[in-house]
């Protein structure tokens, strides 16, 4: 039987999956994402992806934060490059990348166009996750280093799955379904900083939930496509490069990788390359009760992977900011905190905010000797605080707050999605979304609540 074989197998029979404690975290997963697309409705990359669809014809799906109605794909599209526009939104180990931002979008809408509840897309929504590990493990963490944007490659086929699970297509289908979605798979690294990086995320959410509509008007597609050669693995890293997908597909769902990994929920709006060195300065600055004006200079140590991300040393656009330590630990030092506010133009050009970044060294730890990294948590920090009295402060973090291990209390989960209620402009309807997000799983169609998002105050 093969690899494809065996997982289509296991999303196309496996018991309902929305119980106990995989419902909670995926419930509060839709709260997080429902927030982060809230919070990047309005942003310049959502608006033109937008504008570029908006006259292909209405349907019966909403776009968060418009009036407009689209297509199915076409509302996955434009609510995926919203979920990922402020980078606020999780990262997951099982794909090496951003999960929900491509698959919550792609199931609310073909929910909402289906008149489907919100146990059934949480089901998904888990099938989606345990799919994406299978895919993500299996070709290794090589495949993000070689570059490739893992949001959207694997995110594509994965997205394909977890649309496959909702449409309850046979095992064929599902099959078919992921070997459509690898051939939309794709992606690069190059394009962070710019506004290509949200629109993968919805281009993968549009193209995983094309896959399983393909596939379920009967599109033919190659049986095995993640593990043959040309397949997946061959083509986007090589077998010889990537430890394969035997272990983890004998035991898919033994635990539910949701319930094993978790997802890395962002406290700070940025990449998650910065939250490692952010927390630790944080945590540095609350322990040695230190001011603005007692530090001299920092120095941030991490791996490889984290300093290829932050590419922007003197970020002049929100988007470049966002992938800049020396801009996230500025913040940090002079505001105490990271907000969706403080990436808008005019705290990026605060000439106090910028005179710290001359005074902030990020350094690539020895590809010899790098950081240890937690399992589901691949971006660790060392900083350093030279202060003027003559200290130097270190600590090391492995895991940022947010992950399985460190999570987000309620009132943190909560105070984010104020924050982004409040960028929007939207906290008129706030209570009444937030009761709808507390008991997704009793909605019996997602298109109340879609009506909600998509309502202006």
């Amino acid at each position: 039987m093969s690899i494809t074989h065996k997982l289509a197998t296991w999303l196309s029979e496996v018991d309902p999956l929305a119980e106990g404690r995989a419902l909670e975290l995926a419930r509060n997963a839709v709260i997080d994402i429902v927030g982060c697309m809230i919070a990047g409705g309005k942003d310049v990359a959502t608006c033109r992806t937008l504008d570029a669809v908006r006259d292909l014809g209405s349907g019966p799906a909403s776009i968060v934060g418009h009036t407009e109605m689209l297509t199915a794909p076409h509302a996955a599209l434009v609510n995926g490059t919203a979920a990922h526009a402020l980078d606020f939104d999780d990262n997951y180990h099982g794909n090496m990348g951003h999960a929900t931002a491509v698959l919550v979008p792609a199931l609310l809408a073909l929910g909402e166009e289906r008149g489907l509840g919100g146990r059934a897309v949480l089901d998904a929504y888990i099938a989606g996750l345990e799919a994406l590990l299978v895919i993500g493990k299996g070709v290794g963490l090589s495949h993000y280093e070689k570059g490739w944007h893992t949001t959207s490659t694997i995110g594509t086929i994965g997205a394909a799955a977890a649309a496959a699970r909702l449409m309850q297509l046979d095992l064929p289908g599902v099959q078919r379904a992921m070997s459509l979605g690898f051939s939309h798979a794709s992606g690069s690294k190059l394009q962070f900083g710019n506004m290509a990086k949200p629109f993968h995320a919805g281009m993968s959410a549009k193209n995983g939930l094309m896959s399983a509509r393909y596939a379920n008007a009967g599109l033919t597609a190659v049986e095995e496509p993640l593990d043959k050669p040309w397949g997946f693995r061959d083509l986007y890293i090589g077998f010889d490069k990537s430890p394969g997908y035997e272990d983890n597909i004998e035991n898919i769902g033994m635990p539910l990788a949701i319930e094993r990994y978790g997802l890395k929920v962002k406290i700070h709006p940025d990449c998650a390359s910065t939250h490692c060195a952010v927390d630790g300065l944080l945590c540095l600055i609350s322990e040695h009760g230190l001011e603005e004006h007692d530090i001299d200079t920092v120095e941030v140590v991490v791996n490889k992977i984290s300093y290829d991300n932050l590419m922007f040393p003197n970020p002049v656009s929100e988007m470049e900011a966002r992938f800049s330590m020396e801009y996230a630990i500025a913040l940090a030092i002079t505001r105490g905190q990271l907000r969706i506010a403080d990436f808008r133009s005019e705290v990026i050009a605060d000439e106090n905010v910028r005179s710290w970044f001359p005074r902030i060294k990020m350094l690539q730890s020895s590809p010899e000797a790098p950081l240890p990294a937690a399992e589901n948590g691949r971006e660790p920090a060392k900083v350093i605080i030279h202060t003027k009295d003559g200290r130097g402060l270190e600590i090391f973090k492995q895991r940022a707050r947010g992950v399985l291990q460190n999570p987000l209390t309620d009132d943190e989960m909560w105070a984010k999605f104020d924050d982004c209620i409040e960028n929007a402009g939207m906290e008129v309807q706030a209570s009444e979304i937030r009761a709808y997000l507390e008991a997704f799983e009793t909605v019996d169609h997602v298109g109340e609540l879609m009506n909600l998002l998509r309502k202006s105050p």
